[in-house]
């Protein structure tokens, strides 16, 4: 009997508020008083590099790079919306926020601006420089591939939660008539939310494959990541880049999120300052506090893209092989009170997950080697709710203290990207083996679960390997996803139960070449030369370059694709 391919994770990157995700950039900086001196200078001339902040005159780049430390730092992750920067970049018009807290890109960063773009809107701009960071990362000619294993075999699943929404999409087209403007032609198609997706295809892969994408409210990144995992494991496809790219910064988002009550405004926090003796200043990078005293969630902007592979695929061409996913595991709520509200759905998300990791790996591995990053909103209910999910299903599975944080205390929630946040963390996490915690409270709330977990209140070095990370999703309206990432060894030990001894030898004298081109990569990518891919108006095909046959599609540049149904040798 054939084996399930295994999704093994080959590259991933992305633009964080962090900066780059890929080769744990963004993670130095999730971790950064932890890290050593060298991979603090790596991530701050990443930092500065990408922002384009290295004078070119600069001959003591450490010293430089030292002096701008604090400026770097304080220009990353959660703090204070540059509200002049976005009114004049990105907003369509004026308006008096209630909520100023957020975590922006680094610096004045305006990614549509490092590739020739037409008036693209930021989330697009920010997914034609993560999947170039995504593919560096991975180390691999990743076009390459795709070219030699078939431009019609290749998945593409990634997109936005809400829509697009700056001058130049929803934005823009929504208060055009308002304000007295004519909308212009691509407004309404740049508002889609598969459009990154579809960037992807048509300017970076020339994938002819399956593509789409699959909106979960704030599980969208992992019900893309499920669409991926499902094509590689019913053998449809062996490539999959899966994605997620969320720019909501701006007036149409924090409307309706304030009109809800679910964010935290100055205001609110003032007043929660005030019942916890913490005083009248506010601090900014403190307002999202997952499973503390808290009363709201605050917003992020971040786009993120991991590259799947079978292991047959990945064994072929040498893949470094960081991780996999054998499973995702999705819920709705079902019936409940309020679409906003709770319901039982993310029980059996969580406990199939862990029944997932028991199955393959047993029962020691969930207690001594598990780590959980749950959603972790920063909302009263979020704490209750899901605190009490973890602490059940930790009982049951006779886990003493299973850490547990979140990474929106300091990268914010950013929607559809919050999954993609989470992937990239895990992978730091497993690779450093220190998990960034939720520095932003001094306590839990008194009506969180604590029973069996040990939630990390501060960056910490796990005291034992740690090789699953538990990735949970709550969507409003009741869509719940939940996965665990396998780390490299343990997927290593999966291969060689599956492969003999010849073929790991040939794998790992493959990956040698893969990971010295990683080095150089990662070298490329703190320096900022990483050339964006955007082949615009490339090798465009139309009637006359297609020669078409009942079998197969032939193209004039170079191309022979069979036609063949996925339904030849099934039993109907």
């Amino acid at each position: 009997m054939s084996k399930t391919p295994i999704p093994c994770l080959v590259g991933f990157g992305g633009i964080t508020p962090a900066g780059r995700a890929s080769h744990n950039l963004s993670y130095s900086r999730m971790i950064y008083g932890m890290e050593n001196e060298q991979d603090q200078l790596d991530y701050l001339k990443s930092v500065m590099s990408l922002c384009d902040l290295v004078p070119e005159d600069t001959k003591d780049i450490k010293n430089f790079l030292k002096a701008n430390e604090e400026s770097v730092l304080d220009n990353t992750l959660m703090r204070k919306l540059d509200y002049d920067f976005f009114r004049e970049t990105f907003w369509t018009y004026d308006y008096d926020f209630e909520v100023n807290a957020c975590a922006q890109l680094p610096f004045q960063l305006d990614p549509v601006k490092s590739y020739p773009s037409r008036q693209h809107p930021k989330a697009l701009g920010m997914s034609i420089l993560g999947i170039a960071d995504a593919m560096s990362d991975s180390g691999l000619d990743i076009r390459g591939i795709i070219d030699k294993y078939g431009r019609d075999k290749v998945g593409c699943f990634a997109g936005c939660a809400v829509m697009n929404m700056d001058r130049y999409s929803g934005d823009g087209l929504f208060a055009s008539h308002p304000l007295g403007q004519r909308a212009s032609s691509k407004q309404i198609s740049f508002t889609l939310p598969e459009m990154p997706a579809d960037f992807i295809n048509a300017y970076v892969t020339g994938s002819l494959g399956i593509t789409g994408h699959f909106i979960g409210a704030c599980a969208t990144s992992l019900y893309n990541l499920n669409a991926g995992v499902e094509l590689i494991k019913n053998g449809k496809s062996e490539l999959v880049i899966v994605g997620a790219s969320e720019a909501i910064l701006g007036p149409p988002a924090f409307i309706g999120f304030c009109a809800m009550g679910a964010m935290a405004t100055d205001e609110r926090m003032k007043n929660l300052q005030g019942l916890l003796s913490e005083g009248d200043e506010l601090n900014y990078r403190k307002f999202c506090r997952p499973f503390g005293d808290n009363m709201g969630m605050v917003c992020g902007e971040s786009s993120g893209f991991a590259i799947l592979m079978s292991d047959r695929l990945a064994m072929e061409v040498g893949a470094n092989i960081r991780a996999s996913f054998l499973n995702v595991n999705i819920n709705a709520d079902g019936n409940k009170k309020s679409i906003s509200g709770p319901g039982a759905g993310n029980y059996f998300s969580v406990g199939k997950t862990f029944k997932d990791i028991d199955a393959v790996f047993g029962s020691k591995v969930i207690k001594e080697n598990s780590v959980f990053l749950a959603h972790g909103t920063g909302t009263p209910l979020n704490r209750i709710t899901e605190s009490h999910i973890l602490s059940t299903f930790a009982k049951e599975y006779d886990i003493n203290n299973l850490p547990v944080s979140s990474v929106k205390s300091k990268l914010g929630h950013t929607m559809g990207a919050a999954g993609m946040d989470q992937i990239w963390s895990g992978l730091g996490a497993m690779e450093k083996q220190k998990l960034t915690g939720i520095c932003t409270i001094p306590k839990l709330a008194d009506d969180v679960s604590k029973d069996n977990l040990d939630f990390y209140l501060e960056d910490r070095e796990f005291s034992e390997k740690r090789d699953i990370v538990f990735m949970n999703s709550k969507g409003f309206g009741g869509n719940n996803a939940t996965s665990a990432m396998i780390s490299a060894d343990l997927t290593k030990e999966l291969l060689e139960r599956r492969y003999g001894q010849k073929e790991m030898s040939s794998w790992k004298d493959k990956k040698e070449n893969t990971s010295e081109n990683r080095a150089k990569n990662k070298q490329m990518a703190i320096d900022n030369t990483i050339e964006p891919i955007y082949d615009f108006d490339k090798d465009v095909l139309d009637i006359a370059d297609l020669d078409i046959s009942k079998d197969s599609i032939k193209t004039s540049t170079g191309f022979d694709y069979k036609l063949e149904s996925d339904l030849k040798g099934k039993d109907y």
